[in-house]
C-alpha cells in the first residue's frame, strides 16, 4: 500500500491507496519540522485510527511538506515516519514539489504556495529550482495567512484600522496585547495562530479595508517572488493552498496587472498529487515488470 501526504503547517492532509476500494483519506494538524518535533509527528500519526489496521501493510509512504526544505528536517520527517512504518520505503520532499505535481505532472511551470506561509519556485518537469524564497513567518511569507494575519493584528493593536472592522474584530477574536504576545513569542506554532485570523477576512472580503489588504498582500507577494524570475510571463502560474484559493479574485486581479499567466488554483492539491504519484509507482512497477509486487 502506498500512502501520500500534503502537510503544510496548519494542517496535513493524506491518503492510502487501497488495491480493492476507494482511496482512505484522512487529516492531522500541521507537521513542519520548524515547529513539531520528531516524536510528535510520530506522536501525531501513530493516534489516527485510520491508519492502525493498515500500519504493517504501508510499504512506501510520499510526503510532501513544509519546511522540509533541507536534509535535517527531512531526516525530522523521515525519522518519526520510520518509526510508525519501520518496513515502509519513506520519501521526504518539499510541499512545492507536491504543489508541482498536482498542478503540472511533468509539465514545466512555476508553482506557488500561499497558504498559512508562502513559497514560490520553477519547475522544469522533473526539478525544482533553488528557490531564494519561503523564509518563514518572520522574514517572508508575503501574503500568506501569516502575513495577513501579522497585518490585521499590528492596525488593530496600533489602532490603525477602520472603526467598524476593528469593532467586528475586537468581538470575535478579543485581542489584547498580551494575549498576542503569548501566542506569538510564547506558544508553539506561531505562524499557525497568525494565520488563523484568515477566517474574518473571508467573512468580510467584501470590506474596502480587507480587499485593499489582499490586494496589496499579493501584490508584495508576485512583485517579491513571481517577477524576480525573469521569464516568469513566457510560463503558466499555479497556486496552491486556502488563501490562494478563497481570496482568487484578488489574487486574479493582481496577477493580471503584472502580466502574471494563472493556471490551476487549488485550495488542496492532495487528490491530484495522490493520483500523480500512483500513476507514477504504477508505470514504475510495469516498467520494472514487478507491478504485482509493488501493489500488494
Amino acid at each position: 500500500m502506498i500512502l501520500v501526504a500534503d502537510s503544510g503547517s496548519s494542517s496535513s492532509e493524506w491518503m492510502l491507496h487501497l488495491p480493492d476500494s476507494d482511496p482512505l483519506s484522512f487529516r492531522t494538524k500541521g507537521l513542519n519540522p520548524y515547529f513539531v518535533s520528531e516524536k510528535e509527528i510520530a506522536r501525531v500519526l501513530g493516534e489516527v485510527p485510520e491508519i492502525i489496521p493498515y500500519i504493517s501493510e504501508v510499504h512506501e509512504v510520499y510526503f510532501f511538506g513544509a519546511g522540509c526544505s533541507t536534509p535535517d528536517r527531512r531526516e525530522i520527517v523521515s525519522n518519526a515516519l520510520s518509526a510508525i512504518f519501520p518496513d515502509a520505503f519513506i520519501a521526504v520532499e518539499t510541499e512545492l514539489m507536491g504543489t508541482a505535481y498536482a498542478t503540472l505532472g511533468t509539465q514545466p511551470g512555476i508553482v506557488c504556495n500561499i497558504g498559512t506561509g508562502s513559497d514560490m519556485s520553477f519547475f522544469d518537469g522533473e526539478y525544482l529550482s533553488a528557490s531564494l524564497h519561503g523564509n518563514g513567518y518572520v522574514l517572508g511569507d508575503e501574503g500568506s495567512g501569516a502575513w495577513f494575519g501579522k497585518q490585521l493584528i499590528m492596525d488593530f493593536l496600533y489602532g490603525t484600522m477602520p472603526r467598524d472592522v476593528a469593532k467586528l474584530f475586537e468581538e470575535q477574536y478579543h485581542v489584547t496585547k498580551e494575549v498576542v504576545v503569548k501566542n506569538v513569542y510564547q506558544k508553539d506554532r506561531p505562524n499557525a495562530y497568525l494565520a488563523s485570523f484568515v477566517p474574518f477576512m473571508d467573512q468580510n472580503r467584501l470590506n474596502p479595508y480587507i480587499d485593499t489588504l489582499l490586494r496589496n498582500g499579493f501584490d508584495e507577494f508576485v512583485r517579491t517572488h513571481i517577477m524576480t524570475y525573469p521569464s516568469y510571463a513566457e510560463h503558466e502560474c499555479n497556486f496552491v493552498g486556502r488563501v490562494a484559493f478563497h481570496f482568487d479574485m484578488q489574487l486574479r486581479d493582481v496577477c493580471e496587472l503584472h502580466g502574471v499567466n494563472v493556471g490551476r488554483i487549488l485550495k488542496s492539491p492532495i487528490k491530484p498529487l495522490f493520483d500523480f504519484v500512483i500513476q507514477r509507482e504504477m508505470d514504475n512497477a510495469l516498467t520494472v515488470g514487478n507491478f504485482g509486487a509493488e501493489f500488494e
